[in-house]
């Protein structure tokens, strides 16, 4: 994942110019405190429960997706 993160950022560097400072350094810090807190779940929890919590989450992220794509804002 890191070296396909790697990869996008660097392409992304070469056909555009460098982007806001500040929402990158965000983008960064909120990646790397969820990457652990993801990590000491994943270690703690059994393989049903992390099925089922990435279930859950797929589902949220699908409604989400549909609600902004066909509700009307």
């Amino acid at each position: 994942m890191t070296f396909t993160a790697l990869t996008g950022v660097l392409s992304h560097f070469a056909i555009g110019e460098m982007p806001e400072t500040l929402p990158l350094v965000i983008c960064i810090l909120s990646t790397l405190i969820w990457a652990w807190i993801a990590a000491r779940f994943a270690n703690k929890a059994s393989a049903i429960r992390l099925n089922r919590v990435l279930g859950a989450v797929q589902v949220i992220l699908g409604a989400a997706i549909l609600s902004v794509n066909f509700l009307p804002l």
